[in-house]
């Protein structure tokens, strides 16, 4: 799990640059390499936690997760990028860039597909001959028919004109995209 440099120096994210003074960011450094330094917290009885008999390199919360340990490396990383505007800078947006996506996904949500294939409609076998249509096409994992879609799931994302399918065997997904054509009412490759 990484962390983000404004957490190990326990400084707020503001996204504008210049709200912290170079003074700030010294302070806040020198109290984080006091915090979770190896030999100043464990003669501190308020800092000390499990979390010292595991191994230092390591980030561990304590067993009520309220206090992280930061190795020295992560704080002085953290000093570094923080305090040169440009590395800042480019820090600053990445951040603003991850927490966008972040927020992008639980809006729409939009998850992540292991082994997602794209695929037109007339890509897939289909199968006229039951009540419904039925598309499919075999996967990787040795099921012949592992993906499998109906005229009814099409029918329901016409307006969006592509559906998101699973395997029925395995863990991989396929989006296949199709048009709908108002004349017939059938659905055509895009």
């Amino acid at each position: 799990m990484t962390h983000d440099h404004y957490e190990i120096l326990s400084l707020p994210f503001s996204g504008s640059s210049p709200s912290l003074s170079k003074q700030q960011l010294k302070i806040a450094y020198h109290k984080a390499l006091l915090k979770h330094h190896p030999d100043k917290a464990s003669s501190d009885p308020s800092l000390q936690t499990e979390s010292q008999s595991l191994p230092r390199s390591a980030s561990n919360p304590s067993s009520d997760g309220a206090h992280t340990s930061y190795t020295i490396d992560q704080i002085t990383t953290a000093y570094k990028t923080l305090s040169d505007p440009q590395l800042r800078a480019e820090y600053d947006r990445g951040l603003r860039l991850d927490r966008s996506k972040v927020a992008e996904r639980e809006k729409t949500g939009t998850v992540f597909h292991t082994g997602l294939e794209v695929v037109d409609l007339e890509d897939l076998g289909c199968d006229e001959d039951a009540e419904q249509a039925v598309w499919y096409r075999g996967c990787r994992c040795g099921d012949d028919k592992g993906f499998l879609v109906t005229e009814d799931e099409l029918e329901r994302e016409a307006e969006h004109g592509e559906i998101v399918i699973g395997c029925r065997g395995c863990s991989l997904w396929m989006k296949i995209l199709f048009a709908v054509d108002e004349d017939e009412g059938e659905e055509q490759k895009t």
